[in-house]
């Protein structure tokens, strides 16, 4: 065991230590400046009568009297000017109050009030009952059976003033936590309930679930004894006591992820419904002997529990069950303390086991959340991871496709690359070779037939180079186009003003398109050289509507509609398949062609 672990036990033993002595040795201080009252007349329903010293028990647990009367006397010299109050730290039942004969309070409990109440006492003293000299203050109270024993603590008489400190200390302890901490209880039940209903299967749920609707059911009997018209059902329901301790073990199993004997299960509910029978049979012991055994089987069960939540958290190094340790431990402490409070072995006056409960479910429902909150990192970790594979895979998918139409698309042009140089050049440049050798032979006339020889191999190295473009090299073969034209136009007289500076990047090129487009070019420089003729040839590149748009200016003469002429419908044909369209427009000297193609072209096979 490391040092922070050890440090950590030391700290932890403290703590409990001092929170469990504190139950033995903290009082709340006593009312300064009134007449204390220690020493009364104690009359049972039995018609004995003895002093007794305060605070005092009745009832079950003590004497087994069924109603008590307490009386005391103090003497007044004079009639005080202020009012008196009477003030008692607890008394048990709501009493009855009487002042020389005259009833103060009838003694009523409410409902809700139940029989563990432990409540402070405030109340004013008439003037009209007081006497000078000595007067008699009777305490009645009527202990409920199976309840705590009746307790009366010793009586103060003074003014408001030196009383109401020591009695709002009180209250607030008393009367004001406790239903502050059955609310905390009714709110983290209802969390469980509903975390149940949302996962049935989970192990801790169920018996969290299980313990919770037991012990309501247990707890109605503690009240249904105190009000006559459903005093019946007091039995039936205390005898689920015992099951309620056991369902703690099977909480404390659930929680360090061991699972209980496959008997645990039917035991329990064996216990219940047995106990029940014997209540409804009418074979069980009497009740003082039925109540013992229910608070010593809780007790046990509460322990037994606490053992095995410290067992996993020391053996086992189980982070939630050291935990738990303190809130089970604590629990396990004051029942115990509380049952001898009850069976009057120990002094006490106040019950500390109903405000441990809300405590250690809220130390439950931190333990849950902790659960929860662990599991959704998980999930974000898993997703995250998932989401990178995804994103992984769906990056190498789109790679190998990707990959995949590349190389298609170079076996496609490989092949008709191959294909149409094999072509071209054993077909039509073995022609075109012969056809240039004969007209240079001596005596031929050579002019036509060299013109035409020549433009007829310009268009098979038009052709042959096109199959070598890539996507958006559409800049580079303008540019080759550009070099073949300077000679030819230099031959012919004609000026090339050149700039494509403004072309936008076109995507989508392929052998195809390219030689539609170098075509479409050549054609328009042809009838330039043709029909003009020009002596001025500008083409540049620009964007016109969001389209890529070549222009084509000549010189020469204007232009005018020749519906027998090819070049113009095939230059228009070539367009129309890249998706784009031909304008031609006369200018005031000369005219001007405009090719308008899309950014992204369609894929042109053959030209």
């Amino acid at each position: 065991m490391s040092v922070r672990s050890r440090l950590g036990w030391i700290l932890l033993v403290l703590v409990n230590a001092a929170l469990a002595a504190a139950a033995y040795v903290v009082t709340l201080p006593a009312p300064d400046h009134a007449i204390a009252i220690d020493t009364v007349l104690y009359s049972a329903d039995d018609g004995s009568a003895r002093q007794v010293s305060l605070p005092h028990r009745s009832g079950w647990g003590a004497d087994g009297a069924a109603t008590a009367r307490y009386q005391a006397v103090f003497d007044l010299a004079a009639m005080p000017e202020a009012r008196l109050f009477v003030f008692a730290g607890v008394v048990n039942h709501h009493p009855a109050l009487i002042l020389n004969g005259t009833p103060l309070t009838d003694g009523r409990r409410p409902i809700w009030s139940g029989p563990l109440t432990n409540a402070p006492v405030l109340h004013e003293l008439p003037r009209t009952a007081l006497v000078t000299g000595r007067n008699e203050l009777t305490v009645a109270t009527e202990n409920a059976e199976m309840a705590i024993s009746g307790l009366l603590s010793p009586l103060y008489i003074g003014e408001e003033a030196d009383l109401l400190p020591a009695y709002k200390m009180r209250i607030f302890s008393q009367e004001r936590l406790a239903p502050m901490a059955f609310g905390a209880h009714l709110l983290l039940s209802l969390g469980i309930l509903v975390c149940y209903a949302r996962r049935p299967r989970d192990p801790l749920f169920a018996w969290l679930a299980a313990m919770i609707v037991v012990s309501s059911a247990a707890s109605v009997g503690l009240f249904a004894g105190l009000t006559p018209a459903f005093a019946g059902l007091r039995p039936y329901c205390l005898a689920l006591l015992p099951s309620v301790g056991l369902l703690f073990i099977g909480i404390a199993l659930a929680f360090v992820g061991a699972s209980p004997p496959r008997w645990f299960r039917p035991l329990i509910v064996a216990l219940a419904v047995t106990l029940m029978a014997g209540v409804a049979m009418d074979i069980l012991p009497d009740p003082h002997t039925l109540a013992a055994f229910y608070l010593a089987a809780v007790v046990v069960s509460i322990t037994v529990a606490t053992i095995v939540i410290a067992w996993h958290a020391v053996r086992g190094a189980n982070t939630e069950a050291y935990f738990l340790l303190s809130p089970f431990f604590l629990t396990a402490w004051f029942m115990v303390r509380d049952a001898g409070v009850s069976a009057g072995l120990f002094d006490g006056t106040v019950l500390l086991s109903p405000y441990m409960r809300p405590i250690l479910l809220a130390a439950v429902l931190a333990l849950l959340m902790h659960r929860l909150v662990a599991t959704l990192d998980r999930l974000d970790d898993a997703n995250e991871t998932l989401n990178q594979r995804l994103a992984a895979r769906e990056a190498e998918l789109t790679a190998l496709h990707h990959e995949e139409r590349v190389k298609a698309a170079h076996a496609v042009r490989a092949q008709e690359r191959e294909r149409l140089t094999r072509d071209l050049h054993d077909g039509i440049g073995g022609h075109l070779v012969s056809i240039i050798a004969m007209a240079e032979r001596p005596g031929s006339n050579t002019a036509p037939i060299e013109q035409a020889a020549r433009q007829a191999l310009d268009d098979l190295r038009l052709v042959i180079y096109s199959l070598d473009l890539g996507d958006r090299e559409l800049p580079l073969a303008l540019a080759n186009f550009r070099e073949r034209l300077i000679p030819q136009l230099r031959r012919a007289g004609v000026t090339l003003d050149w700039s494509m500076i403004g072309l936008p990047d076109v995507s989508g090129v392929t052998p195809g398109n390219a030689l539609a487009i170098l075509r479409i070019l050549q054609e328009a420089v042809t009838n330039a050289l043709r029909h003009g003729p020009a002596t001025v040839i500008a083409i540049r590149g620009e964007v016109t509507d969001g389209k890529a748009t070549i222009i084509v200016d000549n010189d020469g003469a204007a232009y005018a509609e020749n519906p027998t002429g090819f070049g113009l419908i095939n230059m228009r044909q070539r367009a129309a398949q890249l998706g784009g369209e031909i304008r031609i427009a006369p200018l005031a000297s000369g005219t001007r062609v405009t090719v308008l193609l899309p950014i992204a072209l369609p894929d042109v096979q053959t030209g």
